[in-house]
């Protein structure tokens, strides 16, 4: 029999698999996918960890027979799909499809960068890498897929990213990118996998060229999986960032070239440069780190930025007509990522001089570098919501999946960050117990609370009942914290009393490693204890008695002086709500939920969950968001935890 319906799918599957098993949960979300497949819309789907989300997706997806971009957080979650998920269905489904799997420019292999690069300089070995592409022509050119290992920060020597990229047909090595045959593939398969930061980046440059380029092509339905990210995810690509440093190089690079080719840009440079100081030199001085800039400062000020903008222009005209005398293709593609680059300055910076203030916040960021602090101008839209209208909610049908989508049963805040207009809404539930499974430990509400006065008393009482969690627990803990700075202070005094009681310390940013090492080194010890930030809070999986407790160090609020944050918060405020209850208390909410969901992976997991802030007591969001979380029960003592985990 061949499928057509999830429930048909099922019973294939029970066939080809002994002990094969059934899960609500998973037919709730499948039958919805599948309902939003045929009749359109958008779907806000919340599915708790071990419901199945991504079999409950993709088989839906495939039946439908619509061609299906299915996108993730990170790269770890877009390889389980492509390494487990996909194959899998490929073997036991018995419904014949295609698929690929598609990262972002910049994770591929550049025949343009490294024609370009001093070789010299490199920290790796280029001709290693160039070997391999030789010897195996079907090599992707994805940096996983080399033997030779290269660092992800030292790739970009030899890859090129969206920025950069002057696209297939103005490239010289166009016919044999690697990212444009990873695009090729894509373009002809039914499914693509690919995560949340490519399809931004697509949208992107879809809007940019008005739908001329794009990497992922034309698709009928769209799956989002860990969506309560989507728009961090969708700010993350639409965030502009103006160094003047970075011009400088791109005019010594572009005059570098022309001089190369027997034309002297000499005079044209000079003029951007001229035009670059008096640009920067109007800007106010940040006293801060941050100082947020209002349109109304360029209507009156925005003279000098006028006279950059101009010479910006004259220099990228000059560019293009540079004439190749020598180095063909190498020159060709010099001289097109160089008008690229030229044009994006241009682009943001006219965006920050005319976008309204409810449109776009703009802001001066002071940069320290050891030559002395630079200023730069950094731009993000205020809301996501109509951009994703107008390049996803307007076009295809989208399904939005995630643990954590709702706050206290509602899924109103999602809805209203991501511009979504009476979506499809469903909790399918969870198959775990968390009333049996889990114990929330929250601090009693006369105990410090990590703010003004108190908070020195809190740092101490925190750092003492971490202590004491992780000796009841036995080690097996994942503490995670609010910020960089609290988790250094937090591993410079805990580390060495976790050694004297036999628990390894793991720090994330520190010399165990990189996240995917730390990962590791947690799993495989029972014992260890993980400091680590937000980027643990969601995506992680440590199934078993390797977390057996999640410590969170306090409320995660944003810093109120955060400009995307305020910017925000004043719309919002705008628009009629109080924006501490309307959009500051969701939002940590889901965080919290998203760092609650890393300790309870199987039905045979068990520990506790505390949140060293007595704010979760002693004020009312606070005992709002303990409702919020998953209902486990609370406990203020320790005693309760240890007998806890001795029971």
């Amino acid at each position: 029999m061949t499928p057509t319906t999830f429930a048909e799918a099922e019973s294939v599957l029970a066939e080809r698999l002994p002990g094969y098993e059934s899960r609500p949960q998973q037919q709730t979300l499948a039958m919805s996918i599948e309902n939003l497949l045929t009749n359109g819309g958008q779907g806000l789907f919340e599915a708790g960890c071990g419901t199945g989300k991504s079999l409950g997706a993709m088989i839906p997806a495939i039946l439908s027979g619509k061609r299906t971009v299915v996108a993730t957080v990170t790269i770890a979650l877009m390889e389980q799909y492509a390494n487990k998920d996909v194959p899998f269905l490929q073997e036991n489904l018995g419904v014949p499809f295609t698929w690929a799997l598609l990262k972002g420019r910049s994770n591929y292999f550049c025949y343009a960068k490294a024609l370009n690069t001093d070789r010299d300089r490199l920290p790796f070995d280029l001709a290693a890498l160039e070997a391999e592409l030789e010897a195996d022509p079907e090599h992707s050119g994805d940096r996983e897929h080399f033997s030779t290992p290269v660092p992800k920060d030292q790739f970009s020597y030899i890859a090129s990213s969206s920025q950069e990229c002057p696209g297939k047909r103005e490239c010289p090595f166009g016919d044999v990118c690697k990212a444009e045959l990873a695009k090729s593939k894509a373009a002809d398969a039914q499914v693509v996998v690919t995560n949340t930061a490519m399809l931004m980046t697509d949208l992107k440059v879809r809007k940019m060229t008005d739908g001329f380029a794009s990497m992922l092509g034309e698709y009928d339905a769209l799956i989002v999986d860990e969506a309560h990210e989507l728009e961090e995810a969708a700010t993350s690509a639409l965030e502009e960032t103006i160094r003047p440093s970075g011009i400088e190089r791109f005019v010594k690079e572009a005059r570098t070239f022309a001089g190369q080719q027997s034309k002297d840009l000499s005079k044209e440079g000079d003029l951007v440069l001229d035009a670059l100081a008096a640009a920067w030199g109007s800007l106010p001085d940040a006293e801060d780190e941050t100082l947020r800039l209002r349109l109304g400062w360029f209507v009156d000020n925005g003279e000098a930025f006028l006279g950059l903008l101009a010479t910006l222009q004259d220099f990228s005209t000059a560019i293009g007509s540079v004439t190749v005398l020598r180095d063909g293709k190498k020159a060709e593609a010099r001289r097109s990522i160089l008008a690229r680059r030229a044009q994006n300055y241009i682009a943001a910076i006219s965006a920050a001089m005319t976008l309204d203030d409810d449109a776009l916040v703009r802001w001066i960021e002071v940069e320290q570098r050891k030559g002395g602090d630079i200023k730069v101008i950094k731009t993000s839209p205020v809301r996501v919501g109509p951009f994703l209208q107008e390049m996803i909610w307007d076009n295809v049908p989208a399904a939005l999946i995630s643990a954590t989508l709702s706050v206290e049963g509602k899924f109103d805040y999602i809805a209203d960050r991501l511009g979504l207009e009476n979506p499809q809404t469903i909790n399918v539930g969870t198959p775990f117990d968390y009333s049996e499974q889990a114990l929330l430990f929250v601090p009693a509400a006369d105990m410090p609370a990590p703010t003004g006065a108190s908070r020195s008393a809190w740092m101490s009482y925190s750092a003492n009942v971490t202590l004491e969690l992780i000796r009841k627990a036995g080690g097996g803990a994942l503490l995670l914290f609010t910020s960089r700075a609290s988790l250094a202070n937090s591993y410079e005094s805990l580390a060495p009393r976790l050694r004297e009681m036999g628990f390894r310390p793991i720090r994330q940013g520190g010399e165990d490693g990189s996240n995917k090492e730390i990962a590791r080194i947690f799993q495989e010890d029972e014992h260890s204890v993980l400091f680590a930030t937000k980027s643990f809070f969601t995506g992680v999986d440590f199934a078993g008695d390797t977390c057996r407790l999640v410590v969170i160090d306090k409320l995660p609020f944003p810093v109120p002086t955060e400009p995307v944050y305020q910017a925000r918060s004043e719309q919002v405020e705008r628009e009629g709500h109080r924006s501490f209850s309307y959009f500051t208390v969701p939002g940590m909410t889901l965080t919290l939920n998203q760092g609650f969901g890393r300790l309870i992976r199987t039905k045979a997991d068990r520990g506790v969950v505390a949140i060293l802030d007595s704010r979760l007591t002693s004020k009312g969001y606070g005992k709002q968001i303990v409702r919020a979380l998953p209902d486990s029960p609370a406990t203020t003592t320790l005693d309760r935890v240890e007998s806890f985990f001795e029971g």
